[in-house]
């Protein structure tokens, strides 16, 4: 594998690329999940406690992950 050495502005500049580059996949997944938990609650005419209650274990379910990546 051939490692490139970048200095200054050009370090910034892949740092910040990156930086756009994750924040823009992170968006994709989260809005895509969104959309998924919308269209099930839709679909399944969940009552508003329900809903809280699927966005919770949705949170809790994204945290477990984290730490088991971790």
């Amino acid at each position: 594998m051939e490692m490139t050495t970048l200095k200054g502005d050009a370090l910034l500049q892949a740092l910040n690329q990156a930086k756009e580059e994750t924040k823009s996949g992170l968006c994709d997944v989260f809005t895509a999940k969104l959309e998924r938990l919308a269209t099930h609650i839709r679909t399944n005419y969940l009552t508003p406690t329900e809903s809280a209650e699927l966005l919770e274990q949705e949170a809790e379910a994204m945290k477990a992950q984290h730490r088991n990546d971790i």
